[in-house]
């Protein structure tokens, strides 16, 4: 955890639905104050699961890993092949790392 999010700000992988930024400047009531979902790409892959028997696919993000720096840079990295995001706060998110 970088030290400008320290106790300010958690990342979460969220898988398809991307990451989410919390505040847990109050840890016994955090929240969400940001997120991104990354949209597919011609190179993310199809997954498929088989239930009942048939085989159901579908093409879909899947962010899994998440890591910050001391720039306040997010990195976040899908593991279906679409690819690594490099993040900012913006806004109201960014306010928090500022206090």
């Amino acid at each position: 955890m970088a030290p400008v999010f320290y106790k300010k700000i958690v990342f979460l992988s969220y898988f398809n639905a991307g990451v989410r930024a919390v505040d847990v400047r109050d840890p016994y009531h955090p929240t969400e104050i940001g997120y991104f979902i990354p949209a597919i790409t011609a190179a993310t892959d199809k997954r498929c699961v088989t239930v009942n028997g048939q085989q159901s696919c579908k093409v879909a993000i899947q962010t899994n890993n998440v890591e910050t720096d001391d720039r306040g840079y997010i990195y976040i990295v899908d593991r279906a092949n679409t690819g690594m995001h490099i993040l900012e706060l913006t806004g109201d998110a960014r306010a928090v790392t500022l206090h």
